[in-house]
């Protein structure tokens, strides 16, 4: 606290990660996105993101960016099982 002044508020939400040790690797790819560059093709690329206990959405990765396709095909990628959904499967 600061005398006079008006502090903010911190919250810090944390889940204990499981011993699940887990790795899931998976490969994507799409085809005839929308173009959404207004001067050449999209750049696409994806965001993963885990459930929280509380509702909430957390980011769990995000692929590279592919340039200048409609047809993109990401590279494949390992993620621990314990990082998308805690080790429960039914997340």
């Amino acid at each position: 606290g600061i005398p006079g002044k008006t502090c903010g508020t911190i919250i810090l939400s944390a889940e204990e990660l499981g011993n699940c040790r887990d790795y899931a690797t998976m490969q994507f790819c799409a085809n005839k996105l929308d173009k959404k560059d207004f001067f050449g093709k999209s750049d696409p690329f994806m965001v993963f993101y885990r459930s929280n206990e509380d509702g909430t959405f957390t980011i769990c990765h995000k692929t590279e960016v592919v340039k200048n396709t409609l047809n993109p095909v990401w590279e494949p990628f390992s993620i621990p099982v314990r990082g998308l959904c805690n080790g429960d499967y039914d997340r």
